[in-house]
């Protein structure tokens, strides 16, 4: 029998994020309260005798439309190989469930999942601090998802208070909600994104990252709208003008939703009535509506 393992590996938000002006080497730091939520992709990897190949499909059986080479699961693969010097031949298949280019960090969960299962299946003994070192070298958000003693026990990653450019993370406990995601036809290009950011007045940009505030409403039992932010949402309605009007039509059907990441994603504290459903569904017929929760 083939050695093999399977994980979802989950989708997050960014409950707050706050950004600072770019460090020497052009990198935003950042300090974001991320939380895992109930919305999942399916991996799995199967060791095989010498040959490696991917597949990378959505949950609808329809392909992905990138080539392989740009997925973060065949990034991670090369990344771990490039570490330990040695091939590990593997068969991967990944389902995609999760939005792709929304701010979700569907990628990054499944490149942290590729990690964990290699590190699985080879035996290979990696700890946390060697797998985070290995994440860091592919994108920031990934070691956010490298929580190995979650993922030993077969749960998702804690959230966590992520500072720096991603290397900071410190783990809290989970807040509980019922969370709407508005999930519209188009994308927001992180890069550009971050340029637009840069682009604003000196006084909107220069702040500081190391905010007190967000560690004490992270800690909160109860968490509402008024302590939810992102740095992110103006430079992003700046770069993508549909956002801007998306958000607009949101705010006249008095549904004010935030930003994940940079985006596209938009969410909600709470269920949705099935009244507003019905709004929503007749003002904005493209927006992708998925009804899901923080993992408590």
């Amino acid at each position: 029998m083939p050695n093999s393992r399977t994980i979802q590996t989950h989708a997050k938000i960014n409950l707050i994020l706050k950004v600072a002006p770019p460090n020497e080497q052009g990198l935003h730091p950042i300090r974001s309260w991320m939380h895992p939520i109930d919305l999942s992709d399916r991996l799995s990897v199967t060791q095989t005798d010498s040959a490696t190949s991917f597949t990378v499909q959505w949950d609808t059986g329809a392909p992905v439309d990138w080539p392989i080479e740009s997925d973060l699961i065949y990034k991670a693969h090369q990344a771990m190989q490039s570490h330990l010097d040695r091939s590990l031949p593997i068969h991967a298949q990944l389902t995609k469930s999760i939005p792709a280019g929304g701010g979700l960090g569907g990628g990054s969960s499944n490149a942290a999942g590729m990690l964990l299962l290699l590190n699985d299946l080879f035996d290979l003994k990696l700890s946390e601090p060697e797998l985070q070192s290995i994440a860091h070298s592919i994108g920031t958000d990934i070691p956010f998802f490298l929580d190995l003693e979650m993922h030993r026990s077969g749960r998702p990653p804690r959230p966590a208070i992520v500072s720096g450019v991603g290397d900071s993370i410190q783990r809290i406990q989970p807040a509980e909600s019922e969370l709407t995601l508005l999930v519209p036809p188009f994308g927001c290009p992180t890069g550009p994104v971050y340029r637009a950011f840069d682009r604003l007045l000196p006084s909107e940009t220069e702040r500081s990252v190391q905010d007190q505030d967000l560690d004490s409403i992270a800690h909160k039992a109860v968490i509402d709208d008024t302590d939810l932010s992102n740095d992110l949402m103006i430079p992003a309605t700046i770069e993508v003008p549909e956002l801007a009007t998306l958000l607009n039509t949101l705010r006249r059907l008095e549904l004010p939703a935030h930003l994940s990441g940079s985006g596209s994603t938009l969410f909600m504290l709470g269920p949705l009535s099935d009244q507003t459903h019905s709004t929503l569904s007749t003002h904005l017929p493209d927006l992708k509506i998925i009804q899901t929760r923080l993992i408590d």
